[in-house]
């Protein structure tokens, strides 16, 4: 079954470009099939405190968009990528070359959390094309009506794809990430519960979610768990990937 019982999120860059490679194949090692990498952005509208400091010590140290798809090229250790970043990196290297930098790396999908329902159109279309397609990402407020449609505009590839190329992003409440507060998962299960009635691709949920309960409680849903903050917290903290993430992973992983 094309499932991941877990998908962590790093930034890249923290706590460096070098220190990048070394955490991608320690991540591989675990059995991950993918992972969201956070691509640095000076004004990351969506990240909450500690993933902002993450991206501004990433862009301290120098973790330019284009460092880090550069530091990616030629690397086989590493779990399929979701690169997570935001709209205005990827129009100032613009599409054509922004397809001839992910090349060489293991990047798989983007998820571009600021750009809206049905713009930039050609954009997208031209990575997917090259084989980069974006995530669909379903807020609380999203219709199901809506839902559909995004769904329908960025389609499932089908079965024989990998995950990072096939799944939907359930934002499980609104707000920023990593704000502290719990997420209730009884509005997340029903949410769930309505896209399986729309789609058979695999979903992930994120926001709020870090403990082993609360990660159980959504794979028991059928979906993938996200971890972001909590995680970035704790490597920031000097905690190896390894120790961060074995609580949290089912024991078959």
């Amino acid at each position: 079954m094309n499932v991941n019982p877990l998908l962590p999120f790093i930034m890249a860059g923290d706590p460096s470009l070098a220190a990048l490679p070394g955490l991608l194949a320690e991540a591989k090692a675990l059995g991950l099939a993918a992972l969201e990498l956070g691509l640095p952005h000076s004004d990351p509208i969506a990240d909450g405190p500690v993933l902002q400091a993450a991206a501004h010590r990433a862009i301290a140290g120098g973790a330019t968009p284009l460092r880090v798809l550069e530091a990616l090229a030629g690397l086989t250790a590493s779990p399929d990528l979701i690169l997570f970043t935001y709209l205005n990196p990827l129009l100032q290297l613009g599409a054509d070359r922004l397809i001839a930098l992910l090349g060489p790396t293991p990047v798989k999908a983007l998820l571009v959390v600021d750009l809206p329902f049905g713009e930039e159109s050609e954009l997208e279309a031209g990575l997917r094309a090259a084989g980069y397609p974006m995530v669909p990402l379903l807020a609380p407020t999203t219709s199901t009506e809506r839902a559909r449609r995004l769904l329908a505009e960025r389609p499932d590839p089908g079965p024989t794809f990998p995950f990072a190329q096939r799944f939907a992003y359930v934002v499980a409440r609104l707000g920023v990430t990593g704000t502290g507060q719990d997420t209730d998962l009884v509005p997340v299960a029903r949410r769930v519960s309505e896209l399986r009635a729309l789609t058979a691709r695999p979903l992930a949920v994120g926001f709020g979610l870090s403990d082993p309960g609360s990660l159980a409680a959504v794979r028991n849903l059928g979906a993938t768990p996200v971890i972001g903050s909590a995680l970035v917290g704790e490597l920031a903290g000097g905690r190896r990937l390894r120790e961060a993430l074995r609580p949290r992973m089912v024991d078959d992983l």
